[in-house]
């Protein structure tokens, strides 16, 4: 890639599979998982670990993950999903990244999304009432890249419940936990 793009500086990490799983049926369909795995975990991993020696020959580089809040409040009916890309485990690589790579010129950002109005889930979650819509969050991504340039974690005011719930004690964790689940629950029928 260094040779058919030399001037290259910015990796945006933003694939991601989303399916329900059930976790009863006994890993009857661990290939998910798998898959899942394998495209939000270690995908990203693998492209950011290409790229940065490039990227330490650049006089600025910018390595930006996609988590998502439910890397802080997970959705149980996608388990795999808010273990890898909803990101608990890509939060973590993120903070390890920027860490490592901090007397470097590679500014590591993550990008923390809420519920937004794409096809992730399927066609109905594009229309989701819930959902944020897509323009709308994309207008307060780039608002606070612009009025935040030093911001590490770019986080939308309608992702702040998920993302600082634990902040606020162990009861009202499991108040907003009980809250999407249930409601996640009751919509789908599982």
């Amino acid at each position: 890639m260094a040779k058919q793009y030399p001037p290259l500086n910015v990796l945006i990490n933003n694939a991601g599979i989303m399916k329900t799983e059930n976790l009863r049926d006994g890993g009857e369909n661990f290939a998910t998982a798998e898959s899942i795995v394998t495209t939000n975990l270690l995908a990203p991993m693998r492209l950011t670990a290409a790229l940065v020696p490039l990227f330490k020959k650049q006089n600025h580089a910018t390595v930006m993950t996609v988590s998502s809040g439910l890397a802080f409040m997970p959705m149980a009916i996608t388990p795999t999903y808010c273990a890898t890309k909803t990101k608990a485990a890509i939060h973590s690589y993120t903070e390890s990244l920027r860490y490592q790579l901090k007397d470097t010129q590679i500014e590591v950002l993550e990008l923390v999304p809420p519920y937004v109005a794409t096809e992730l889930l399927g066609a109905h979650q594009a229309n989701a009432p819930r959902a944020m819509p897509l323009d709308d969050y994309l207008a307060e991504v780039m608002e606070i890249l612009k009025a935040q340039p030093e911001a590490k974690e770019i986080c939308v005011k309608r992702v702040d419940l998920l993302r600082y719930a634990a902040a606020q004690g162990q009861a009202k964790y499991d108040e907003i936990f009980e809250g999407l689940n249930s409601g996640v629950a009751s919509a789908t029928g599982q």
